[in-house]
């Protein structure tokens, strides 16, 4: 009796690594296209920074001091404008072998659920300096608090598609039911301090949109959209390589009515205080200064419609020498906080089922990247893969701009009865 095959897939890498895994367009060993289907469970995550260190991001997330002199020298590296960003997503795929679509003998059925968490944030450096650092050395000047970029997103998708039996090609329909959205864009803001310290200046321009805060949860009803996932890998002659190109999350949602729109567009003036040092670091807490009720905006609340966190991926797998292949690819997230991620990186295949890769990375919301990887497939019926891109994300504790807790790429599994 032949039973679905299963594999499940752990991912902790930015979604690059959701392509289909070289093993499996690639090994000569193809048994497990003889099955009646493919499950995939897999879960991601990845936080990245080209300015902000693992130390800090640790202490952000998990609580504890940072040393003054660390923010300064975060402070001193930084640019005008810097980025972060942050993804998770689990899920679930099944890819069914047995049955045809369309009466195409090379089409099958697959099927998706996932949920997913998104948020990116571009920056400046004196906003930085102002929170961590006070305004006490800004007397008589102004931070520049903006451009300020900020996005959050979370949602789950339901999809339903097909794919090509033989390259392993497919594209799919997804049904989106919105969780939470913030998005935050102040295209122009400053705090002016004066000289004795005796008054302020804050002058704001921007626009905050928010989702349905009465509602918590997944698939909580405070969005609908809809998304369209694709992935189209073409073999190269003799299957010497491919060419692989996929997009991910390509949609929109429509958040309800009860959804917020903020509109800043002011100056606020604060005089007889004492302005020194409102934002100050103590001990371990963030003192924010007590002036919100000032701020002056308009609100409303109305139904809009937000694109969804789209990327796209390709990549190029050549094979040379015995059993070797050379990649390079680029991924792209369009959006404010990213810039676009290049990587290059060799594999190989030490026996038909067994193989071992590295690869180094520039862009993202991070830096450069170091990665390794090894992919074993024994009998041709199970199939696990361990790696990273970003070895120093989850190996240093203190200095390396990347990811705190990219600690390993996937596990696959399959077996026949």
């Amino acid at each position: 009796m032949r039973l679905w095959a299963l594999i499940l897939l752990l991912v902790v890498t930015e979604r690059i690594c959701s392509q289909t895994p070289i093993m499996l367009l690639l090994s000569p060993d193809s048994a497990y296209k003889q099955q009646d289907g493919l499950f995939m469970l897999h879960a991601d995550g990845a936080i990245g920074s080209n300015v902000l260190d693992n130390h800090f991001l640790k202490k952000s997330f998990f609580g504890g001091h940072i040393e003054r002199n660390h923010i300064a020298r975060l402070k001193d590296d930084m640019n005008d404008q810097n980025r972060a960003g942050f993804l998770l997503n689990a899920g679930l795929n099944v890819l069914n072998f047995k049955d045809t679509m369309f009466n195409h003998p090379n089409w099958g059925l697959c099927v998706g659920l996932s949920t997913n968490y998104h948020a990116s944030m571009s920056f400046g450096q004196d906003l930085f300096s102002l929170i961590y650092q006070g305004n006490n050395h800004f007397r008589n000047d102004t931070a520049n608090l903006g451009p300020l970029y900020y996005q959050f997103q979370s949602w789950q998708k339901i999809g339903l598609g097909f794919f090509n039996k033989s390259t392993l090609s497919s594209l799919s329909l997804s049904l989106v039911e919105g969780q939470s959205y913030q998005s935050l864009m102040l295209s122009d803001a400053g705090l002016y301090t004066s000289g004795q310290g005796d008054s302020l200046a804050l002058f704001y321009q921007g626009d905050y949109w928010r989702s349905d805060t009465t509602k918590t949860g997944p698939m909580n009803g405070s969005g609908m959209g809809a998304a369209v996932d694709l992935e189209y890998n073409i073999p190269l002659a003799d299957n010497q390589g491919v060419i692989s190109i996929a997009v991910y999350d390509a949609g929109f949602m429509v958040w309800n009515r009860m959804s917020e729109h903020f509109e800043f567009d002011s100056l606020t003036t604060w005089k007889g205080v004492n302005a020194n040092d409102i934002f100050t670091l103590a001990g371990d807490s963030l003192d924010l200064p007590q002036l919100t009720d000032t701020l002056e905006y308009t609100v409303r609340k109305s139904a809009y419609v937000a694109p969804l966190p789209v990327s796209i991926h390709m990549r190029y797998v050549k094979h040379f020498g015995r059993g070797n292949f050379y990649e390079a690819g680029l991924s792209m997230w369009p959006n404010k906080a990213s810039v676009p991620r290049v990587h290059a990186g060799l594999t190989h295949f030490i026996h038909q089922n067994l193989y071992v890769s590295e690869r180094i990375t520039y862009g993202g919301y991070s830096r450069f990247g170091l990665g390794a990887e090894v992919s074993w497939m024994p009998c041709g019926t199970w199939l696990f893969r361990l790696g990273t891109n970003h070895i120093g994300g989850f190996t240093s504790g203190r200095l390396w701009p990347g990811c705190i807790f990219h600690f390993g790429k996937n596990i696959l599994m399959r077996h026949q009865l």
